[in-house]
């Protein structure tokens, strides 16, 4: 485990949670496949919730680890993913958006792995990057949701979804870089 990552950290009430998230992924793709739509959105309600409770969580508690700050991000990032192909097999999400956000996702994991050992505290997203991915989950609820009459509106969301989504990227790599330039 890296200096950053502390062996108690697992058993925190947050990191529980966030691992929840982790376990409700596949329940979620196999319900939304099979239609099974009353159990799809209870899971989905589980996961979003979790999502939020993990961070309330860690306040309230005062349980706030490195390892949750890098584990909750990875959770959104899987859950989403996986969403994105289950819409893209469907025709709903083009390929291109699949592509890039594999890039991106595979790009700060990889950077994020290479400077580990160089960093003091995990950098959190940044607020572009959390509006990128409202815009991205709005999309991901129409389709979930079958909100047809707004099926319209889900290229646009896309598109400013991937260029704040890029914009993060590029925040990512600024941080990356300066760490070199620390030396």
């Amino acid at each position: 485990m890296s200096k950053l990552f502390k062996y108690e950290d697992i058993f925190l009430i947050p990191n529980l949670i966030t691992y929840l998230r982790f376990l409700l992924i596949a329940p979620l793709i196999i319900t939304f496949n099979l239609d099974m739509k009353t159990y799809f959105y209870a899971i989905l309600a589980v996961s979003l919730l979790s999502d939020f409770f993990d961070g309330l969580a860690a306040r309230k508690l005062n349980q706030q680890s490195e390892l949750g700050k890098a584990l909750d991000p990875i959770a959104d990032g899987i859950t989403l993913f996986a969403f994105i192909i289950l819409l893209n097999s469907r025709g709903n999400i083009a390929d291109w958006f699949c592509i890039f956000y594999f890039i991106r996702q595979m790009t700060i994991l990889i950077f994020s792995l290479i400077y580990l050992p160089k960093i003091e505290k995990i950098y959190g997203s940044n607020i572009v990057g959390k509006t990128g991915v409202c815009f991205l989950g709005a999309v991901l609820s129409i389709y979930a949701l079958d909100f047809t009459q707004f099926f319209y509106l889900t290229d646009h969301l896309i598109l400013i979804s991937a260029i704040l989504l890029f914009l993060s990227l590029l925040d990512y790599l600024r941080f990356f870089f300066t760490l070199d330039s620390r030396k």
